[in-house]
């Protein structure tokens, strides 16, 4: 009877709403210029605290000599984490500064292929509501959240609103009716949102400035396996009743920029956001090892490396949560190798998932198998959640959720999909134990939410912790009941063990 009635809403959602396509406009890897002008990422000398950054020679001493140089800090990021946004025409003001002894790292800014282009077609559910509100037609078709129990953990807890999710993509349709409250009013908070693109030089980084508006689908995709509301339209997220926060660093073309991110990451620390989820870098499906791996013996991806370990620091300092992909080249990250099968060195990682401090999720089908093109490796995965191990478009195996155009909605698979599953299980966490300050911010330190997670999973695998599946499967009802008693189940499949 179930395949029956997944069938037919299958093909009632089934509709010819044309995503227009995007192609890359800028070589993988290489700097974001526009005519002579050009970013550059400052790393200065000194001490990350708790407080902020203390640097070691005055600020306005190197931002004098970048002046000096033709330049203009465009972003001033060096009281959180001792890092400068630069824009100069000058070719080799990278040069000069690390000459200078003043800074530790400078570097031109890059951008790489992060999003996939869009699909040819989405799914659309019906634009009314559901007779039952508590229903939503597309849920019949979340074998994710089936797998990970949102419905009963939803019993508990379906999130606060006060707890803010921080979506570090490429924006969020705010618009969409899969975000709005039974009344009306959306659950994502456009007004607090940010365009962490602004600063790159004009005409870098195409794209609306508004940050509920999506400069392509991702970011609404992965927002609605957050928070999608429980509204009696399309789907239900892990945690529809919490607030999500757009927070734009990849343009239309599915291009992120190293600066933006770090000004991404860093604003949600100011603005403590309790969690925040980072899908980016890691639908790249071909295999680029000078995109995916960041190595410390390269200059500009070591600076990049650097701002970016400050910049998750500095948040988790100010109460965040940081959720990542591991990416989708199956790699095992202990022991990674480039193209022609070499071994790549240790030195080099994916970022932010590699990131200290950043929770790394793999993907899973919906067998709870490990999916075929899912990073993993012991010491690297933190968390195993669903990702869809199929064919785009075919909801039995991919992940169903919102994309852009008011009622959009599209099933496509990717490490990306996992980690807003485990991201969503963080938000229930934090909403279900987390302290209300006297600021309004909810309270939970990110360690303890962390901890949390990994001590309510479901075993896969080999018994404990192992290289496929690290601390085993996001749980959401064990999560809000903090049941932390030991379940397994029978190994999934997962290759790699046979190697």
């Amino acid at each position: 009877m179930r395949t029956r009635v997944v069938a037919a809403l299958a093909a009632l959602l089934l509709l010819a709403l044309l995503v227009p396509g995007s192609s890359a406009s800028a070589t993988i890897g290489t700097p974001t210029t526009t005519g002579d002008l050009k970013g550059y990422l400052v790393v200065l000398k000194g001490e990350q605290t708790a407080e902020g950054f203390t640097a070691s020679v005055p600020v306005a001493q190197v931002t004098s000599l970048v002046t000096s140089l033709a330049g203009t800090v465009a972003n001033d990021l060096s009281r959180q984490i001792g890092v400068l946004y630069v824009v100069s025409a000058n070719p080799t003001i990278d040069e000069t500064l690390r000459a200078s002894g003043l800074v530790e790292e400078a570097a031109e800014d890059f951008s790489w292929k992060a999003l996939p282009d869009a699909p040819a077609a989405t799914f659309g559910p019906p634009r009314e509501p559901a007779p039952d509100p508590a229903d939503d037609p597309g849920e019949t078709l979340q074998w994710d959240m089936a797998q990970i129990r949102t419905d009963q953990a939803h019993e508990i807890q379906a999130g606060r609103r006060v707890v803010e999710v921080g979506v570090l993509d490429s924006g969020i349709d705010g618009r969409h009716v899969d975000f709005l409250d039974l009344d009306g009013g959306s659950n994502v908070d456009c007004t607090r949102g940010r365009d962490s693109l602004a600063a790159l030089p004009p005409g870098v980084g195409v794209g609306l400035p508004d940050p509920c508006t999506d400069n392509q689908f991702h970011g609404t995709h992965v927002a609605g396996t957050i928070g999608a509301r429980a509204n009696g339209i399309g789907i239900v997220g892990v945690a529809p009743n919490v607030t999500l926060i757009p927070v734009k660093v990849c343009d239309t073309s599915g291009y992120c920029y190293a600066s933006a991110v770090v000004d991404g990451i860093t604003y949600a620390g100011d603005q403590k956001f309790e969690v925040i989820n980072m899908s980016f870098f890691v639908d790249d499906n071909e295999f680029q090892q000078s995109t995916e791996f960041k190595c410390s013996s390269d200059p500009i991806q070591r600076a990049f490396r650097h701002a970016v370990e400050r910049a998750i620091s500095y948040a988790r300092n100010e109460g965040v949560t940081p959720v990542a992909a591991l990416g989708n080249s199956d790699q095992d990250l202990a022991h990674p190798v480039d193209d022609t099968g070499q071994p790549i060195s240790n030195e080099c990682e994916v970022v932010p998932a590699e990131t200290q401090g950043v929770i790394g999720t793999m993907s899973l089908g919906a067998g709870s198998e490990k999916a075929g093109y899912s990073n993993y490796g012991a010491g690297m995965t933190d968390l195993a959640a669903p990702g869809g191990h199929g064919t785009t478009g075919d909801c039995a195996t991919t992940i169903l959720s919102t994309v852009p155009f008011g009622s959009g909605y599209l099933c496509i698979q990717g490490t990306s999909m996992a980690s807003p599953h485990a991201a969503g299980v963080a938000a229930l966490i934090v909403s279900q134990f987390g302290t209300l300050g006297n600021d309004g911010d909810v309270k939970m330190p990110p360690q303890q939410v962390e901890d949390y997670l990994q001590s309510t999973t479901v075993d896969l695998g080999l018994p404990g912790y192992d290289e496929c599946f690290g601390n085993g499967r996001v749980d959401a009802f064990r999560a809000v009941t903090h049941d932390t008693s030991q379940v397994s189940e029978a190994n999934p499949p997962c290759p790699e063990y046979a190697e």
